[in-house]
């Protein structure tokens, strides 16, 4: 799990989920309340997605929020 702030100001809490169909996942939660937004990872299993989220900067999560779409 991560944490960082968005480009407003509001905290963010990141954590590794998984589609029902098994594509893996960036879940984006915000701290504060409210819905939660998804970003999908190339990693193929749990081990590559720790890797690519820990590779990410604060600047690369804010640029994947942007471009996230809402969690189901």
């Amino acid at each position: 799990m991560r944490a960082f702030t968005d480009d407003a100001g509001r905290r963010w809490q990141i954590t590794l989920g998984k589609e029902s169909w098994g594509t893996l996942v960036l879940l984006f939660t915000p701290t504060n309340g409210g819905d939660a937004r998804t970003s999908v990872l190339a990693a193929e299993t749990m081990f590559d997605a720790n890797a690519e989220l820990n590779a990410l900067s604060d600047d690369d999560l804010r640029a994947r929020l942007r471009d996230s779409r809402p969690w189901p």
